[in-house]
């Protein structure tokens, strides 16, 4: 069986690279009482009548942020995460839900793909479906409640991505339309330097790279149309807003507590927060770390028991806890 691992680099000490109905229903999206907050606060300080227009257009934003996930399938919330089964399988789609740290089992998963490969990468749009790259580069589509498989008529290999990381994100806020972006490239070069962000259309399953990426992140995009992404292999490890179209990274979160050289990671943004779900070459099983924006970082869960190559979350996922 082939995992993600890490390789020494020349220049860098390290080149990155089922539903349980006792469960509560995931947390929704409020922004109401902040909006309701900021016009207190505009009131009491007597804004003049163009900025209380404005703000009545950000209360209609905000309540439009609302209701463009009110139609999501509450199996589009939670976050989902594959595992490469060391045992002869293919490997099991697990539900994690970060507010109550636990994972449900979901089901095996059972594709068809040759015989030896196994879940390298995955990612879920707003209509629960998770879309599993597989570690020869083909990508399956998933049901969330149910783990059942089917093919795509996705090409591996277009443009050189053969293996990549990948995240939906919205394509801007208030609006349901998403992208589905990916990085990465050739599979023997994982842990080293080359990897290019690009994104998979879905009305031919086709790529269009656009721009060179440090390292080889796995991302994840949220509901006010940013694109996330977990960097493993930089030092120190990291999280960053990405640039889409350049490749270039914003607002740095440094992680250091994350330790030991990567073997398999996967990411996903929920609640306002980052998840990382990491193993070291030495580690027993998947760890999972949780990263506030303010630069906070946890290890939540030492030993999951899993080997977790694949995270996501659609850009249903809540923004903020209620």
């Amino acid at each position: 069986m082939r995992w993600k691992f890490a390789v020494l680099g020349i220049a860098l000490s390290v080149a990155a690279c089922g539903s349980d109905d006792k469960k509560e229903e995931p947390l929704q999206i409020d922004l109401n009482n902040r909006v309701n907050n900021a016009n207190n606060v505009n009131n009491a300080n007597n804004v003049n009548n163009v900025n209380n227009v404005n703000n009545a257009n950000s209360v209609n934003n905000q309540n439009n942020q609302n209701n463009i996930n009110d139609s999501c399938p509450p199996e589009a919330r939670p976050v989902y995460a594959v595992t490469s089964a060391q045992d002869g399988g293919q490997g099991t789609l697990l539900k994690f839900e970060p507010q109550n740290m636990q994972f449900t089992e979901i089901g095996e998963l059972n594709c068809p793909a040759a015989m030896g490969e196994t879940p390298f990468s995955m990612s879920v749009d707003r209509d629960a479906n998770a879309w599993v790259l597989y570690s020869d580069g083909i990508i399956y589509k998933v049901d969330t409640s149910t783990a059942a498989c089917e093919a795509t008529t996705f090409q591996p290999n277009q443009s050189g991505y053969e293996v990549f990381g990948m995240g939906f994100v919205l394509d801007r806020p208030n609006f349901e339309d998403e992208t589905l972006y990916i990085a990465g490239g050739p599979y023997s070069a994982i842990g080293g330097v080359g990897a290019r962000i690009g994104l998979l259309s879905f009305m031919d399953l086709s790529v269009r790279d656009l721009a060179p990426i440090e390292g080889w992140p796995e991302m994840s995009g949220t509901a006010a149309a940013e694109l996330w992404a977990f960097f493993p292999g930089t030092l120190p490890p990291k999280v960053a807003r990405v640039l889409p179209a350049t490749g270039e990274l914003v607002e740095e979160i440094e992680v250091n507590s994350i330790d030991g050289q990567p073997n398999a990671w996967a990411f996903a943004h929920w609640g306002g927060e980052f998840w990382l779900f990491y193993k070291s070459q030495t580690d027993e099983s998947t760890r999972v770390f949780n990263v506030k924006r303010t630069g906070e970082v946890e290890e939540v869960i030492e030993d999951t028991g899993y080997y977790i190559v694949g995270a996501g979350v659609s850009t249903c996922a809540p923004l903020i806890y209620l």
